[in-house]
């Protein structure tokens, strides 16, 4: 047998030899070159940023001293600059070669500028001759800046990728004034010097355009960008002062680490299953509850006494829903999330008591009240096994709060209790870790979280000296920095696992599997437009002792853009948008009346935006049916008309004011043929919850009781848009 397969291979060698030699003198094919794949845009990635901004804010303030013999002081705006520095978190999807993207960023900053003026005059008034000399100062600090943008990109090279960006922005500024008033005379001098600083918390836009080069490999990329930040006003517009706008412009340089594209381990992928037998990548909804305790240490003098209330902790519960979207690498699990927390986190001061006069005694105090609480925060997470996830979490944070004022005044038998509730919305950073767990299947996760939120000092400070001709008195008051730490446990559904043709990676590899035919494909980043109208409520009550004013009503347009990212899991569509409308929702109240002046309030909505999550369903192919919801924010002008019943005399003042609250709504998408092209409408319902102060003022005094309603403001919003959807 042995001898019939040497014969066999003897055939074979000698057939093969003959062919070989038969097709020398033929064309041969070259052989087909192996096809390198570019390297990938596609992916999360976390960062760190450096560089230098500068600010301009072109208001003009006239100091009027109130009846002193000299000229009123103009301060004509203020410059300032310095080094910005903070990190970025955000996630990229490819397509060809355009690379869009969101991208979520905190920086703290050093730009800062003051701005100063004084003058002296010679006073005689017959029996003393001196000098009186006044200096002002205004100075502003911008102590950080936040967004969330929308990238766009293209890569020219395959390791460069040039972009535009844009989105909603925040500031958190410091603005500091300082008087000093020198007399001196023949009579006696003295002096007198006030200091004041408070913190504003400003929502605008800010757009700009970057570059990013590949630095050897896919995973670090360095960039270089330039910011413009469009602020609008930070000073109100009055009599005495003209409003200007602030503008901040940034140029800064950045390193990031960039996890490898693709990392869904979907229907179809071709990539093989991960080390992990469980899948974490996914859309979730879910909700939470727990428990916080915080500091707001503060100090609030009772004039005409250094005796002051003072407080610090507030505690209570927090509970919520949570939105977010996990990308999977091995046992590396990322993410961004946002959420919103209704809260009851609250505290008390001590009791300041003060008797200016015989027979009289005040009594002052305080409380804090954190009503909401919101998120928007990246996450980094490691899976130790394949059902649990430990995971690291920052972004920035917001809160509404409420000080309410308690005082209490007794002159002989008659008595006086005062309540006062002042709403405002704060920014700042919140991080923490947590652990999640699979409960039996990977849809449903538990997950126990630590939270710690971080507002800054936002609380006004002041102090007030005066001094000479016998006359000595001294008043400060104070302000720390407002912390929150949370803990709370939470239940999440997670969506999955996404169809094939979702997945958001470069287009330079074999197609995925098609979809089935019943299906058009939702999943991909979007970008587009929207018009529409909208009407807005404030119901307000203002106990004018005439007439009251009853609120404001207004209406008027919107329009603006949005951009997104769909997911999709057979005939259910998740995704995340983001959206910003300008508008001229526009009203005036009916006047308030009182026995010395008649009050008209105006109120012009200038821009809306929210961060929302979508859950929606097909109940045909090229139909999409969805409910949203998720924070939201405005910028309004109130304006403030008085007439003085008396002389007839009419002052105006124009104030920006930002509110937060949350925004929730349902709308239908159709495809436009089986283009890229979507058209959609919706509902969309803000809330914005008090916005206005309210106090109650009971006396035994008859006439003399009264009750300012702060009332609730919401918004409704109908409108139609068209978006763009780049398709994996």
């Amino acid at each position: 047998m042995y001898r019939f397969w040497i014969a066999a291979v003897a055939a074979a060698t000698a057939i093969v030899s003959a062919q070989v030699a038969s097709a020398a003198d033929m064309p041969v094919k070259a052989p087909v070159a192996p096809q390198l794949q570019p390297p990938s845009w596609a992916g999360f990635y976390i960062g760190v940023t450096g560089g230098y901004g500068w600010k301009r804010d072109k208001f003009t303030n006239f100091e009027d001293l109130g009846g002193a013999p000299i000229a009123p002081l103009v301060i004509d705006g203020v410059n300032s600059r310095g080094g910005v520095y903070g990190g970025y978190v955000g996630y990229n999807w490819q397509y060809g070669r355009v690379v869009p993207g969101i991208e979520i960023d905190f920086t703290a900053t050093d730009i800062s500028g003051t701005s100063s003026n004084g003058s002296s005059t010679f006073v005689d008034d017959g029996e003393n001759q001196g000098t009186i000399t006044v200096t002002k100062s205004l100075s502003e600090r911008v102590k950080y800046l936040g967004s969330a943008r929308a990238r766009l990109g293209s890569t020219p090279l395959d390791n460069l990728m040039v972009y535009g960006t844009a989105g909603l922005a925040w500031e958190r500024v410091d603005v500091t004034e300082t008087i000093a008033l020198t007399i001196q005379s023949t009579g006696g001098g003295g002096t007198q010097a006030q200091w004041s600083q408070t913190a504003a918390d400003k929502f605008g836009w800010v757009a700009g355009l970057g570059a990013e080069v590949m630095l050897g490999s896919p995973n670090w990329i360095a960039r270089v960008e330039y910011l413009h930040y469009g602020m609008g006003w930070l000073q109100d517009q009055t009599s005495s002062q003209v409003a200007g706008n602030q503008n901040i412009d940034i140029i800064r340089g950045g390193l990031a680490y960039k996890f490898n594209g693709q990392p869904d381990k979907t229907i179809g992928d071709t990539k093989g299953p991960l080390p992990s037998s469980s899948t974490w990548a996914g859309f979730y909804i879910g909700a939470h509850g727990g428990y916080g305790w915080g500091k707001n240490p503060f100090s609030i003098p009772l004039f005409p006494t250094d005796a002051a209330a003072s407080a610090d902790s507030m505690r209570g519960w927090i509970a919520g829903a949570q939105i977010g979207y996990n990308w999977q690498y091995d046992r590396i699990v990322t993410g961004l999330e946002f959420d919103l927390s209704a809260a009851n986190v609250k505290g008390g001061s001590t009791i300041a008591t003060v008797t200016p006069d015989p027979g009289v005694t005040v009594s002052q105090s305080f409380e804090n009240r954190v009503k909401y609480l919101g998120t928007l925060r990246g996450r980094l997470g490691w899976l130790p096994l394949d059902n649990v996830l430990l995971y690291g979490t920052a972004g920035l944070a917001w809160e509404r709060h409420e000080l309410i004022q308690n005082e209490t005044s007794s002159e002989g038998i008659d008595s006086a209790v005062f309540r006062g509730v002042s709403p405002s919305d704060h920014f700042g950073w919140a991080a923490g870790a947590g652990v999640e767990v699979m409960l039996g299947s990977p849809n449903w996760i538990g997950r126990l979280e630590y939270l710690h939120y971080d507002f800054g000092r936002w609380m006004p400070q002041a102090s007030f000296v005066l001094s000479g001709s016998g006359t000595s008195l001294s008043l400060t008051e104070t302000a720390g920095r407002q912390t929150i730490d949370a803990v709370r446990a939470g239940l999440s559904y997670k969506f999955g696992p996404q169809m094939a043709a979702t997945t958001g990676g470069p287009l330079y590899t074999k197609a995925p599997p098609m979809l089935e035919p019943a299906l058009q494909n939702w999943a991909g980043f979007y970008i587009g437009a929207h018009g529409g109208y909208g009407w807005k409520e404030n119901n307000f009550v203002i106990a004018f002792d005439v007439v009251p004013m009853q609120g404001i009503d207004s209406n008027g347009f919107v329009a603006g853009g949005q951009v997104g990212y769909n997911w999709q899991y057979n005939r259910v569509v998740a995704g995340i948008e983001l959206d910003g409308s300008a508008t001229g929702i526009k009203g005036t109240s009916a006047p308030g009346v009182s026995q010395f002046a008649t009050e008209i309030w105006s109120d012009n909505v200038k821009y809306l935006g929210t961060v929302r999550g979508r859950l929606g369903w097909t109940p045909i192919s090229n139909v999409l049916l969805y409910g949203t919801g998720g924070l939201a924010w405005e910028r309004v002008h109130r304006t403030e008309i008085q007439t003085d019943v008396g002389s007839g005399e009419t002052t105006v003042s124009e104030g920006p004011r930002d509110h937060f609250g949350w925004a929730a709504g349902a709308g239908v998408e159709v495809m436009l043929g089986r283009s890229n092209w979507i058209g959609r409408l919706e509902y969309l319902h803000y809330d914005f919850g008090q916005v206005e102060f309210s106090s109650t003022v009971t006396s035994t005094a008859p006439g003399e009781s009264s009750a300012d309603n702060g009332g609730r403001q919401t918004i409704n919003v109908v409108r139609a848009g068209l978006s763009y959807k780049f398709t994996p």
